[in-house]
């Protein structure tokens, strides 16, 4: 009898698994879980469930500075990660900022072929950016934060409870607010009004967090795109073309220069990119900048004595709760902007992948093959010790105050990472916080405001999950009260 012995030629995904583990892998010096170096489904997951940055926090501490946490992904928890951001670095976005389904469409947010197309592209927004461009804006501020104060005194009257949940006033009037800058006001969201019936921001939320969670396995996200849970990032897709295409049918323009009216003048963007825009400055105008109004406020509320401490602060520059507040007055207040920055810093734990350039790079001692995707560990960096000392977990404005925490007080500045640097630094930085300042400024001066009896202040931080965008598992109950005679009606005082 003969037999026959034959080894067949092992299987390509079998054959990919031993290659990734192997120490002939380019990253096979970097120290990381098994499961993370065969795949980067594990990545996809920790995301979706929004405690990402403290899995990776906890991971770093066991692991060190330097971690693979995918087949070609390294998360970085060191101060020099600030670098990848850099013009210097010439790091482009990974293909976890692609816009499925949208192939050849170009807009600011999202991934492009070359870097010059981005920067072409935030030539063109950086036209209502200007100093002209973003003082035109103030007055819609000061309208829509002015019908704020009424929509959170009526939703509380309308409640059974007599609460109201500010994190969803923030949702609104930010929603509104872009509609102004966006649209010039044409498409009439009035959430602060109407609510959300299409719920554009759950829509939002959710195409945000399969972005950036199942972005992490891009080939994934294009299977995701065609299966009913893309069917938020269809829907939104089809919102926003909606708004887009009435703002471009108006015959009567706006009485001023919104983004739209830059964008559409402009030869070098083509009207298909229109409708994608459309959403980039409708989520990216209003997501971050509600929520880091809602922390916040949540900090200051259940900590009331920040709440007195800045209104004493408003009340010295500013006599009359109702009257002007210039954004060159309020951000010279420095207990306003500690308070903005403490927030972020607690709020932002933002995971911002770039792709290592040919020729590879070297930080820390470091060399990181081309092709790599690397990220900052912001949350680590932005509650390490050795950037934010004492008590980095805590909420302390006093740190980012000139007399500080004391003498042996740390507050690195550099460490922070919500609106990124560099290339792609966020366009609306500034504007973002002026609309925080104008806020929180006219809240503090016009209301009394606390958590509802019964309050869980530790629940509501432990339910806060994050994945590019954030969300709540807690909703954010207060109780206000307009102080002295002061009677808000819906189109002024």
């Amino acid at each position: 009898m003969r037999v026959r012995c034959c080894l067949s030629a092992p299987s390509p995904v079998l054959a990919t698994m031993v290659y990734r583990l192997s120490p002939w892998h380019p990253l096979a010096q970097y120290p990381g879980p098994v499961l993370c170096r065969i795949s980067s489904l594990w990545l996809t997951y920790v995301s979706f469930r929004g405690r990402r940055h403290l899995v990776l926090d906890r991971m770093h501490d066991k692991y060190g500075e330097y971690m693979r946490i995918g087949p070609n992904i390294v998360s970085i928890n060191s101060i020099s990660a600030q670098y990848i951001y850099s013009a210097t670095a010439r790091m482009p976005k990974s293909d976890s900022y692609r816009a499925p389904g949208h192939e050849g469409v170009v807009a600011l947010f999202f991934k492009q072929p070359t870097e010059k197309l981005h920067s072409d592209r935030k030539r063109v927004w950086s036209g209502l950016f200007t100093k002209e461009g973003v003082e035109q804006l103030a007055p819609f501020i000061e309208r829509r934060t002015f019908e704020l104060l009424n929509c959170i005194q009526r939703r509380q009257a309308e409640s059974r409870d007599g609460s109201v949940n500010l994190a969803d006033c923030f949702y609104h009037w930010s929603y509104d607010l872009m509609g102004d800058f966006v649209f010039g006001g044409c498409n009439k969201l009035e959430m602060m009004k109407n609510g959300d019936p299409r719920g554009m921001i759950k829509g939002g939320k959710l195409a945000t967090i399969l972005l950036d969670s199942v972005g992490q396995t891009p080939w994934l996200l294009d299977i995701v795109w065609r299966l009913p849970l893309g069917r938020s990032m269809h829907r939104l897709t089809e919102i926003a073309a909606e708004l887009m295409d009435h703002r471009l049918r108006i015959t009567e323009p706006p009485s001023f220069r919104d983004l739209v009216s830059f964008l559409a003048e402009d030869e070098t963007v083509p009207e298909r990119d229109l409708r994608l825009e459309a959403i980039v400055a409708i989520q990216g105008g209003s997501d971050n900048t509600s929520i880091t109004m809602t922390l916040a406020a949540y900090f200051i509320t259940t900590q009331q004595k920040y709440f007195q401490l800045l209104r004493t602060e408003l009340e010295t520059m500013f006599t009359d709760p109702i009257g002007p507040l210039p954004d060159s007055s309020l951000s010279q207040l420095p207990l306003l902007d500690a308070i903005i920055h403490e927030a972020l810093r607690l709020g932002s734990p933002y995971f911002l992948p770039r792709v290592v350039p040919d020729g590879g790079a070297v930080l820390d001692g470091h060399f990181l093959p081309a092709g790599t995707v690397v990220a900052n560990a912001a949350y680590s960096q932005q509650t390490s010790p050795d950037n934010f000392y004492p008590d980095p977990l805590s909420f302390l404005p006093e740190r980012w105050l000139a007399e500080g925490l004391g003498t042996s007080a740390r507050a690195i500045k550099a460490a922070l990472s919500s609106f990124s640097s560099g290339p792609h630094v966020c366009i609306a930085k500034q504007l973002a916080f002026q609309e925080m300042r104008h806020v929180l400024a006219r809240l503090v001066l016009n209301m009394d405001i606390a958590p509802i009896e019964g309050f869980d202040a530790q629940a509501f931080r432990d339910g806060i999950l994050n994945m590019r965008t954030t969300v709540l598992e807690q909703p954010f109950l207060v109780h206000v009260h307009p102080r002295g005679d002061i009677v808000l009606v819906e189109d002024g005082v």
